[in-house]
């Protein structure tokens, strides 16, 4: 049976305070260690509790930096025990990041909805001033704008310490567990044709382009966001990378002054493109046709944003039939509320509708 690997992030020499004993992080990842690697599933141990104590056998053409994220990499599931500490940094000036807070950056950008994060900040006394205070509060930063909500670990004891974590990493463990079985469960159902997935897979190009773009008006009409945010829908009735099912949609963008003509709502256009198949963050970029975009990897597949005049397109994945749609629906719902962008994309929404109607004023002006 492989083991899931479970990289635990944190501090390693940081004594807790106001406990009742000596106590530090090093001894508690330990423990946890210990603790986690007996625990038993149908008879068989199924964690590999990975921490830097015990698991970094760096060679001499590897620094322990890149030894270290290589580690987290290779690991299936995140814990970032966060008590404030940015880390060991490189040098001592506070332009440098902390191991712990590179160590955050990977895990949130690379395996977002596998890293857990706890908050152990009540525990811990940090330096109020120099290179390391500063450091800690860019790493702060970052866990403030990434969590919305952190576990918050209180206790006055070692044990009822050990107690808490253990129970709570346990929890981030299961979860993790079902997040991955859920996402199996869809690509299962994705690889099975019958009903609707079978005709659409029978389907002209034409056809599907035409049902695609039926449902993600249906399904995505109803974004309760959005609701006031002028929306277009768009289906490429294949990958990406056929050049003749992408070129069906063209550019959308170009003509979004005319969809603002006679409109009740005073917001967009924002685009959700139904993709049949694959996409791919160079073939995302490529159909807008401008290098310097903003694009996000989300579960549902791409978001996109041209900062300067305010485009944005949503691109969703493996539409195969209208099931999957509404999977993607939820996905960018999720997406949404976790990233915290929906404020920031009604805004950008609203200057690019003040920028289609400036150009639909200076038509009228020139007589064009």
């Amino acid at each position: 049976m492989n083991k899931l690997k479970v990289f635990l992030s944190s501090r390693v020499n940081s004594a807790f305070n106001n406990l009742d004993g000596k106590y530090s992080l090093k001894d508690l990842r330990q423990w946890l260690r210990e603790q986690l690697e007996t625990e038993a599933f149908l008879g068989e141990q199924m964690l590999d509790i990975i921490i830097n104590e015990t698991d970094f056998n760096s060679t001499i053409a590897k620094s322990a930096f890149v030894n270290c994220m290589d580690v987290m990499r290779s690991s299936n599931i995140i814990v970032i025990m966060y008590n404030g500490e940015a880390g060991w940094a490189v040098s001592d000036s506070d332009s440098t990041n902390g191991m712990c807070h590179e160590e955050f950056l990977v895990a949130v950008n690379d395996f977002s909805d596998m890293t857990f994060a706890m908050d152990l900040t009540s525990l811990f006394t940090l330096p109020k001033t120099g290179a390391a205070k500063d450091r800690n509060e860019a790493f702060k930063k970052n866990v403030e704008d990434t969590y919305g909500h952190m576990e918050k670990i209180e206790a006055t004891t070692i044990e009822e310490l050990k107690t808490i974590v253990l129970r709570q990493i346990k929890k981030y463990i299961l979860t993790a567990i079902e997040k991955s079985f859920a996402t199996q469960k869809s690509l299962v159902a994705g690889s099975t044709i019958f009903g609707d997935t079978l005709d659409w897979s029978k389907s002209s190009y034409s056809e599907r382009q035409d049902d695609l773009e039926k449902i993600i008006t249906r399904i995505f009409g109803s974004l309760p966001p959005f609701a006031d945010v002028i929306k277009a829908y768009h289906g490429i009735p294949d990958n990406m990378s056929v050049a003749e099912a992408r070129s069906m949609i063209g550019r959308p963008f170009i003509h979004e002054q005319d969809l603002i003509v006679g409109a009740e709502e005073k917001s967009g256009v924002i685009h959700f493109v139904g993709v049949y198949g694959n996409a791919t963050e160079i073939q995302v970029k490529s159909l807008v046709g401008y290098p310097d975009l903003t694009v996000i990897k989300t579960p549902f597949g791409f978001y996109l944003w041209e900062k300067n005049v305010h485009i944005q397109m949503f691109f969703l994945k493996n539409c195969i039939n209208p099931q999957t749609v509404k999977t993607r629906l939820s996905e960018v719902t999720n997406w949404l509320l976790a990233s915290r962008e929906q404020s920031r994309i009604i805004a950008r929404a609203n200057a690019r509708f003040s920028i289609l109607d400036a150009i639909n004023k200076t038509k009228s002006i020139v007589g064009t």
